[in-house]
């Protein structure tokens, strides 16, 4: 499907952003600056849950990524000056309300 009617007409996601008044900013593809933050990403979430863990149903496997997600996020790391990811965000919140 690459004729223009397929490839130049916006996506329902691109129709979305429009009506709220967002504005998308794209990455170039295969940006090794992004890929990498993402594939280290990946692999530290297949480390932790998905070589640790068998998931028989949907339901064990939300509720373990949400396990998973609240204790990154609260956990303290290097590159953040040790501070949580968590305590980045509401820090930033609390600025821009200032």
């Amino acid at each position: 499907m690459n004729d223009d009617d397929h490839t130049n007409r916006e996506s329902r996601f691109e129709l979305a952003e429009r009506e709220k008044g967002w504005v998308l900013r794209r990455t170039r593809p295969y940006s090794p600056c992004q890929n990498g933050r993402v594939e280290r990403n990946h692999r530290e979430d297949g480390k932790i849950l998905y070589n640790r863990h068998i998931f028989t149903r949907k339901k064990d496997l939300i509720s373990q990524v949400k396990k998973h997600e609240r204790r990154y996020n609260t956990t303290a790391k290097y590159v953040l000056n040790f501070k949580s990811p968590e305590e980045i965000v509401q820090e930033y919140f609390e600025g821009s309300v200032a």
